[in-house]
């Protein structure tokens, strides 16, 4: 029997003579094979590998231009087999010394990797190989070194001898100029290898790494539209997945010598971000922050291993060219590595003092899609371990988001109510000029004449990141801005044509063409004398159609590839021309079309045809009806109704759509903008404006504030004009008629009042913009099913409206 241990026994075994001891925290080498059980992805996985790859050329300040930077990772292909499945990732850095190499392997260490390197070698190497597979081998050398250091790390093999001792080795080197380091993981996971060999997976990695080291990866020259700064230059370093190089995403904005004017200020489309911060000691050890000079040892870990660092916050904001439900935001940036991707977290305004919170952007029309972007750099700042967040509560953190969008709410009526001075952060300068979505020049939107061509834009977003040339810069985006303004223009102007078509229809197809002004006239009795003159040279069909194109403007909503009949994709180009078109034979016609190399499609569209200046048609439609004239003859199809082939190619563009919901959401978006335009008026005299509103409105304005802002004072938004946020359109329209000399002649309707003495005229002025305040309003309060004449109705209402609704500078 086993001897009854004592009370001594007890209290003595394990200590030493003076009742002190110590206890073995080295953990179970099981730990390691535990870590690949956190939730890494693969593509994070070998972001943690390629981190360290990264740390080391970024820090190689000295290295020789002939010999560029790469990291090359292979991994399986869809034919390995799993027993010779494998991941490697490898660079040609500089290599590392035995003592690096310990140091690197072992789990938790750190060095100081908090301070100024992306990776933690030790952690987060130990994670994401543990993750990949059990067995993982390490290579690594130095110029002039004549050996390769090899260290071979089996997790299984670990636990199973419960020690936490792995074998190193040297292996001679052929050239003892070769360098670098190579990471190779095998006896891989079954389900990581299932899913590597995915194409899905493939391309979600190469995407993913792209967005994430985007700046690392471009060239050493800034992205084509920023300023030509060297703070915002890449760093040039190739990162290759199965020999194909990993393409940076570039972001598609709007060139820095695009602005607006907003409030007399011209604002640029690109705002530069560099501000730079008290200097501060920051641990070399933990990577902890230190605001005061007197430190001699760090507060978190007490190493005196401190240096004094730089701090900065620097970058840019921009305006995308396109707008997105997703694709927009802030990248915030650590170390040039992308910590939060399109991060929208600035665009909510939370009351510090309440905890109110207000979701500033994007909120106007179409109200669930932004284009505010940019790339932030906030290195000093810390972040958590799977490095898809900052510290949300560290004071760098909190900091940086102060300056970058101010301490109040970006809109100025905000502000203003909750009692915070206008804000003029480096966000809400660019918010306020590029918050509204209006087509043209004055918000740098696309549009078509008529209304915004946001589908057909982000088609274009789509092609500029797939790298097709003719989308890498602006022009083509401010060309169509231009186009809008030059055809709404001209609506409002009636420019007139050098020849003035007589027929009455399509041309050939209905037997009525168009004829120069100096045609005889079939219905004189006498003709009259034409001079002959000699016959000028004739045009061949080329220079035909190039002075089309000199005499034409391009439909952008109308751009695009289009399919019907079973047939391949077809791009299509659509210009509208201010002088007559015809045909092979000379027969002048409303449209006429070509196909060019590689079937594309060009369409020409009289903009001045009879059909369309005198019977109200739209040239859009015809050129519908032209494209799908041409697909059914490419298709040989004589069986299928030309009016079906033309609602399927006019579904393909959704720029075109004019749906109840799409007019609500017009009608919203001019609504808001009345109100903020209207808002300094009634507030200068409220209680006036307050006695001029019929019970009912009083009553729709109170309920409504009631739904949206339950606490709001009602007694004292009547008496300081905040009311004016929740009138209607029947309200607005009864306030203009009865106070036209506050709210005319640019103050929030453009038309003139106060310069027209006849008071018919004045009448006149006033009953226009409240008949067409009604009219909206009776559509937005009506839910009921409405006609297709009503909508072309409201359309037209709202499109009147906007337009003399006062602009901002």
């Amino acid at each position: 029997m086993p001897r009854t241990r004592t009370l001594e026994d007890a209290l003595t075994d394990g200590w030493d003579s003076d009742g002190t001891g110590e206890l073995d925290l080295t953990p179970s080498p099981r730990l390691l094979e535990v870590l690949g059980d956190i939730p890494y992805q693969p593509w994070q996985c070998l972001a943690e590998l390629v981190d360290n790859s990264f740390d080391e050329f970024r820090s190689d300040l000295d290295r020789d231009p002939a010999d560029p930077p790469a990291i090359h990772i292979t991994l399986p292909r869809a034919n390995t087999a799993l027993v010779d499945a494998q991941v490697v990732v490898s660079d040609n850095g500089r290599g590392m010394s035995l003592q690096t190499l310990r140091d690197a392997l072992r789990a938790g260490f750190s060095g100081n990797a908090r301070y100024g390197s992306l990776g933690l070698f030790g952690m987060g190497f130990n994670i994401a190989t543990a993750r990949l597979g059990s067995k993982t081998t390490v290579r690594t050398s130095r110029a002039g070194d004549p050996v390769w250091l090899v260290a071979e790390i089996d997790f299984k093999d670990l636990q199973r001898r419960e020690t936490f001792h792995v074998p190193l080795r040297r292996e001679r080197k052929e050239d003892p100029l070769l360098h670098g380091t190579a990471i190779t993981i095998r006896d891989l996971r079954p389900n990581m290898v299932d899913a590597l060999k995915r194409p899905k997976t493939i391309s979600t990695v190469k995407d993913k790494l792209g967005r994430v080291y985007s700046y690392l990866l471009r060239d050493h020259s800034p992205i084509p539209e920023l300023p030509d700064d060297d703070t915002l230059a890449g760093s040039g370093i190739g990162l290759y997945i199965n020999g194909k190089r990993v393409k940076p995403r570039i972001p598609c904005v709007w060139a820095a010598s695009r602005s607006v004017t907003y409030s007399g200020a011209e604002i640029k489309a690109v705002q530069v971000i560099d501000r730079k911060l008290q200097d501060a000691y920051a641990c070399m050890r933990c990577g902890h922050w230190h605001r005061h000079y007197d430190v001699v040892n760090c507060v978190e870990c007490g190493s005196d291993d401190l240096e004094l660092r730089q701090r900065r916050i620097h970058g840019w904001l921009g305006v995308q060219r396109y707008l997105d439900e997703s694709d927009y935001g802030i990248d915030f940036l650590r170390h040039g590595r992308k910590i939060l991707l399109g991060d929208k977290s600035l665009f909510t305004w939370v009351n510090p003092d309440t905890g109110e919170t207000l979701d500033e952007y994007p909120i106007e029309i179409p109200a669930n899609q932004g284009r505010l972007v940019g790339e932030i750099h906030i290195d000093h700042a810390p972040v958590n371990y799977q490095k898809t967040d900052f510290d949300r509560s560290s004071r760098d953190w909190n900091d940086a988001a102060l300056y970058l969008r101010g301490e109040g709410p970006m809109r100025k009526t905000k502000a203003k109510d909750r009692g915070f001075a206008e804000n003029d952060s480096p966000l809400g300068i660019l918010f306020k000029a590029f918050q509204q979505n209006d087509p043209g020049i004055r918000c740098l939107i696309p549009g078509n004449g008529q209304s915004a061509t946001h589908k057909l834009t982000s088609d274009w977003g789509s092609k500029f990141h797939e790298g097709l040339a003719e989308y890498q810069l602006d022009e083509k985006w401010y060309e169509a801005v231009l186009n809008h303004e030059e055809i709404k223009n001209r609506a409002t102007t009636q420019g007139g044509s050098d020849v003035s078509p007589a027929g009455g229809d399509l041309g050939s197809r209905t037997g009525l063409d168009p004829l120069p002004l100096n045609t005889p006239n079939p219905g004189l009795s006498q003709p009259p004398v034409v001079l002959v003159e000699p016959e000028p040279p004739v045009e061949t069909e080329e220079q035909r159609y190039a002075r089309y194109r000199q005499h034409a403007r391009k439909l952008y909503d109308l751009e695009g590839e289009v399919s019907a009949l079973n047939l391949g994709k077809r791009n299509v180009s659509v210009f509208e021309t201010t002088i007559p078109v015809a045909d092979a034979s000379g027969a002048y016609m409303p449209t006429i079309s070509r196909v060019t190399s590689g079937l594309n499609l060009e369409v020409y569209v009289h903009g001045d045809h009879e059909v369309f200046r005198e019977f109200g048609r739209d040239p859009r439609d015809y050129a519908i009806l032209e494209i799908s004239q041409v697909l059914r003859a490419l298709a040989r199809d004589v069986d299928t109704k030309i009016t079906v082939i033309a609602a399927e190619v006019t579904c393909q563009f959704p720029d075109q759509r004019r749906t109840d919901s799409a007019l609500r959401d017009r009608a919203a978006e001019v609504l808001r903008r009345v109100r903020d335009l209207a808002t300094p008026v009634i507030t200068a005299q409220a209680p006036q404006m307050w006695t001029l509103l019929s019970s009912d409105s009083k009553l729709r304005a109170e309920r409504d504030a009631a739904r949206v802002d339950p606490r709001l004072d009602w007694l004292g938004a009547i008496h300081d004009g905040r009311f004016s946020a929740y009138l209607s359109y029947d309200a607005l329209a009864g306030l203009v008629r009865g106070a036209p000399a506050a709210f005319m002649d640019g103050a929030v309707y453009s038309m003139a009042w106060a310069s027209w003495t006849d008071e018919q005229a004045r009448d006149r002025q006033v009953s226009h913009v409240a008949r067409l305040l009604e009219t909206v309003g009776e559509f937005v309060a009506d839910a009921s099913h409405k006609s297709r004449q009503e909508l072309v109705m409201t359309r037209l209402a709202i499109d009147m409206l906007d337009d003399i609704v006062a602009r901002r500078e």
